[in-house]
């Protein structure tokens, strides 16, 4: 079977086509939508392997307000050889997480473009992050097999157009996803950009030619091509482009600048009224990080903040986020505030649990707002994807988006001011891509 896999930084679709129809395959029986999965992986203690909504449902039940306790544990030795020294073995020891029940895994297509995520302790075990989104590309491979009743002959993935800002971590990434495919089971695998693709699952509905604009808005990047459609001729790729900004990023934003204040941003410590440091903050940016603070050398200052602060029950807020495992609950809120202010002028961003109750309004302007350099950089994105295919806007027939982040109202009106509001063509957020990477697998089999 030929398969097209949309494994995206927030979601994961299959599909296969058969020249006709575009099946979009339930790789989630657990999730409401079976057709998307969340693209998350859970390891237990034990060794046992959960995806999607069983993996999320499992760590929220276990982790959340459950008190982190970071142990030092040995983990090897390392083997050093110095010039008129000679060689020496140290033992290497690492801090972890003593009483976890599991690990959970969220973005691991970020994961696999940062250059300095190399491995991780999994219980004692040094994973590579190839070998971790292997694990959960083997469980996709199994249930895509599981449903259609045969193996998988060849995968067609789709990519951003560009991982990172450079050629070389291109390759390096795109090498990682090539190596977590083969480990995972996959034959065969081929990449496509992921605006072609959704270009792909358009071409399949037109009638006359198109030069058709791809805005594709997903959870860790934003991809543009300008593409030229013929009925019954393969798509042209006249250009592509893309910067490192997705949903995720969009989240970052509210939680940094409208929600500090509730964590004691602003605090001072003590007679002489010092700053609270920045690095505490910071690790406020995604979940992940957050629980980092449990570190020790870390962990004091957050204690020393609690007793010698001015605003106690925000640095109390503070305490009870990083301790007791708080992060995915608030930043799944304010994921829900962002979806909600597509179709709402204000939402509401509230979280009321042992030490932490708050709620922020938070208007559809305000959110503009803190989002402002990321509208410019996307707009400049826009207009030099025009530029490299020697387009202007007229030239544009269709300017088709896809991804969830690409029905945030101030980016469909980004849009609509390049190309005209009647130019725009609002594809399926989260199955797009994935139904377009079924076609291109069908075409690359036929050829």
């Amino acid at each position: 079977m030929h398969i097209g896999l949309d494994f995206g930084t927030t979601t994961t679709v299959a599909s296969v086509f058969d020249g006709r129809e575009v099946r979009l395959l339930p790789l989630d029986p657990a999730d409401a939508t079976p057709a998307v999965m969340r693209s998350m992986l859970l390891i237990s203690r034990d060794g046992e392997i959960l995806v999607g909504r069983e993996a999320v449902d499992a760590y929220t039940a276990a982790n959340v307000g459950r008190a982190i306790q970071y142990e030092e544990v040995y983990v090897g030795t390392i083997e050093m050889t110095f010039d008129r020294v000679g060689t020496m073995i140290k033992d290497v020891h690492a801090f972890v997480d003593a009483n976890s029940p599991a690990r959970l895994f969220q973005s691991l297509k970020t994961a696999l473009r940062d250059p300095s995520y190399t491995a991780t302790d999994v219980f004692g075990t040094r994973m590579r992050i190839e070998e971790i989104a292997a694990v959960y590309l083997r469980e996709v491979r199994r249930r895509i097999e599981g449903h259609l009743g045969a193996p998988v002959t060849s995968l067609t993935v789709g990519r951003p157009v560009h991982f990172t800002g450079t050629v070389e971590g291109d390759a390096l990434v795109e090498g990682r996803m090539r190596e977590a495919c083969a480990l995972a089971g996959f034959p065969s695998v081929r990449f496509v950009p992921e605006p072609v693709a959704a270009a792909y699952a358009y071409w399949r509905q037109i009638g006359e030619p198109r030069t058709v604009f791809v805005f594709d808005f997903g959870g860790g990047t934003l991809d543009t091509t300008v593409m030229l459609l013929e009925p019954g001729s393969a798509p042209e790729v006249l250009a592509t482009g893309g910067v490192s900004i997705g949903g995720d990023l969009l989240d970052s934003r509210i939680v940094t600048g409208a929600l500090l204040p509730y964590f004691g941003q602003g605090a001072t410590l003590g007679p002489r009224r010092l700053p609270l440091p920045a690095f505490i903050h910071e690790h406020l940016a995604d979940w992940q990080s957050i629980i980092e603070l449990n570190r020790p050398g870390r962990w004091e200052v957050i204690e020393q903040a609690v007793a010698m602060g001015d605003r106690p029950r925000e640095l109390r807020a503070l305490r009870a986020l990083v301790r007791n495992n708080y992060g995915l609950l608030l930043f799944s809120e304010v994921e829900r505030a962002k979806r909600l202010l597509s179709g709402e002028p204000v939402a509401e961003v509230a979280l009321d649990v042992p030490e932490i109750s708050f709620r922020h309004e938070l208007p559809r302007l305000e959110f503009e707002r803190l989002i402002g350099a990321e509208v410019r950089a996307i707009a400049a994105c826009v207009d030099e994807t025009l530029r490299a295919a020697g387009a202007r806007p007229q030239d544009i027939d269709v300017a088709l988006r896809t991804g969830g982040s690409s029905r945030i109202p101030r980016f469909v009106r980004l849009l609509a001011e390049r190309f005209g509001a009647e130019k725009l063509h609002a594809m399926d957020a989260f199955t797009s891509v994935g139904a377009g990477l079924g076609v291109a697998a069908w075409e690359r089999a036929r050829a």
